[in-house]
């Protein structure tokens, strides 16, 4: 092909239909054309959404990574932070590790120092810090190929100290099975409380209930300048209608400026001389029955439960009263004083027990159970004329008598020549010996008919021979060589020998019955008042109360005040048969929860 040919058929390619020419006119065109500068704003805005959504794909793929590695951390000090009570630095530490481990993210955590994590006695506190490095899809094409993501956490656990008062109900109708079944669940109940903390972190007190509560002599003693105190045969108090608006027994009173508690008078509404029926004594005096203050020990508080006994009415209040006395922390000064080397009937080791109301690390519970409504309780009248001094009983004390020496009438002589005592000029002096013997003696006035005065005089009713002797029988006995001494007894001493219906069985005088009996009753509509007042008192300072109805009616005078008792609804429980392990377990498990969360 020629040069010329050539050049024809370039010039024919360039401007035939589709040639370079033809595009380059169709462009020119198609540039002015208002609908073609359209479509390439669109295509414009459509590369664009490609891209953004591209970047948007990216960056919510990084914020899923993100959360999810706060979320693993959150969970990986939190289970750390709960670690066992006792558990070291270097096994929490194994904890979080393990976690991020098993949420396939190990390589993300951060080197985690046990310098940086706190494990005491009472709080746990674990900080970790975790990143991640995440390849992205689009915006490695804008020169972004990695997202990276960071995050910290850390978690403090406290478990505070926790103080709990078991007030239970050991009237008579808990004896047999119920009381049984209650004496597993409550020393359950104790194990789990105290192997849940650190020792000495979980102190409890058991405050058994029936007729009344009898706190035992050492912390009667400690008491005692504020105590009325009237007698030696028990520890049990009386307190007013006003007391039980207040959480606190106030050791400080005192009963020569001010009022003071009143020693409840110790007698029996039946039963015969020094043999008092055990049931319906006013208050039990015995071992099994006082108050076991402030224990950390599980074998002691075991013990307490297992030597408790069914007997007597039922004194909800005055349980609840000594319940929440012993979470006071007007308490303390109590405390320590049984914390003597003399006393040791608290562990030396606590302090400041009971603790202030405010004390962050300090939780305070009772947990209250019943098994019937409170019934009635029997007192002598406040000014009743058979209380105080000069009763009708006396004490008659007789001892084995063994020669001392001899003194001369008129001269500064002695001598221990007993012989001597045959001359009218020497005055012999004897000396007691031996074990004291004391006879008891009941006065009834104008009992026997005096033929030689045609009156009536005083009798005397001995008690060891039951019969009477009239006044000139009972004077010779006392001008007896072996007789040493003769004491008019008070009254409440008298009583803690008799009992009124004793009293009225020999004498015939039934005033003191009919006082005891029915003066100053304490009926169970009262008793309910009195409990509503310290419940209400005990749960505004904060504390935390739990009740069981053990086989009470339902919906009853007993579940009524038990459910009302309760800080809470769901803090009432309802119990019978074995079922009542159930019910301290579910409260064992709900303050261990607390403990979790304060």
């Amino acid at each position: 092909m020629t040069r010329s040919e050539k050049c024809k058929q370039k010039l024919l390619r360039r401007f035939a239909p589709g040639g370079f020419y033809d595009l380059a006119v169709r462009a020119k065109r198609f540039e002015k054309d208002d609908e073609g500068g359209m479509t390439i704003i669109a295509l414009f805005v459509f590369i664009l959404m490609l891209t953004m959504g591209g970047i948007s794909i990216d960056l919510m793929r990084h914020e899923m990574e993100r959360s999810q590695l706060q979320a693993t951390l959150d969970s990986a000090v939190l289970a750390g932070a709960g670690a066992p009570a006792g558990a070291s630095k270097a096994e929490i530490k194994a904890i979080v590790q393990d976690f991020f481990a098993k949420s396939g993210k190990a390589d993300y955590l951060d080197d985690l120092s046990e310098d940086d994590i706190i494990a005491t006695l009472n709080s746990r506190r674990v900080p970790a810090t975790a990143s991640m490095t995440m390849n992205t899809y689009i915006m490695k094409l804008m020169g972004v190929p990695t997202l990276g993501a960071a995050g910290g956490a850390t978690a403090e656990v406290r478990t505070p100290k926790l103080e709990v008062a078991l007030v239970l109900d050991v009237s008579g109708s808990m004896s047999g099975t119920k009381l049984a079944n209650l004496k597993v669940a409550a020393k359950e109940f104790v194990t789990t409380m105290l192997n849940s903390a650190n020792s000495g972190d979980t102190v409890i007190s058991v405050v058994p209930f029936s007729w009344t509560v009898a706190p035992g002599e050492a912390i009667y003693s400690a008491m005692q300048g504020n105590i009325n105190d009237s007698h030696d045969w028990s520890s049990c108090l009386r307190f007013t209608g006003d007391q039980y608006y207040d959480s606190y027994i106030d050791p400080t009173l005192n009963p020569l400026t001010g009022p003071a508690y009143d020693q409840q008078i110790y007698t029996s509404v039946y039963g015969d001389f020094d043999n008092l029926s055990s049931g319906w004594r006013s208050c039990f005096n015995d071992d099994y029955a006082e108050v076991l203050p402030f224990s950390i020990s599980e074998s002691e508080l075991h013990a307490k439960i297992d030597a408790m006994v069914a007997s007597g009415n039922t004194s909800g209040h005055i349980g609840m009263k000594w319940g929440a006395a012993l979470l006071d922390p007007a308490f303390q000064s109590v405390a320590t004083a049984l914390q003597a080397p003399t006393v040791a009937v608290v562990d030396s080791t606590l302090s400041n027990v009971p603790a202030l109301y405010d004390e962050p690390d300090t939780m305070k519970i009772i947990v209250m159970m019943g098994d019937g409504a409170n019934t009635s309780s029997y007192y002598f009248d406040t000014n009743s004329a058979y209380r105080g001094p000069n009763s009708e009983l006396f004490e008659l004390k007789f001892q084995d008598m063994e020669f001392a020496y001899a003194r001369h009438k008129y001269r500064d002589r002695t001598s221990d020549d007993e012989s001597k005592c045959t001359n009218t000029r020497w005055v012999c002096y004897y000396e007691p010996t031996g074990p004291a013997e004391y006879r008891f003696y009941l006065r009834d006035e104008n009992r026997i008919y005096d033929a030689a005065t045609g009156t009536q005089v005083d009798g005397y009713y001995s008690v060891a021979e039951g019969i009477w002797l009239d006044e000139a029988q009972f004077q010779a006995i006392e001008s007896d060589p072996e007789h040493v001494d003769t004491r008019q007894l008070d009254w409440e001493e008298a009583w803690g020998h008799m009992s009124p219906n004793w009293y009225g069985n020999t004498t015939g005088d039934w005033g003191p019955w009919n006082d005891y009996i029915g003066s100053e009753t304490e009926s169970g509509s009262t008793k309910n008042t009195y409990m509503s007042r310290i419940c209400s008192s005990t749960k505004s300072q904060g504390v935390t109360v739990y009740t069981i109805g053990f086989e009470v009616p339902e919906n009853g005078t007993a579940e009524t005040e038990l459910r009302a008792c309760a800080s809470s609804p769901p803090n009432y429980y309802r119990a019978s048969g074995v079922n009542i392990s159930d019910a301290f377990g579910s409260i064992a498990s709900n303050v261990q929860n607390l403990r979790l969360t304060q």
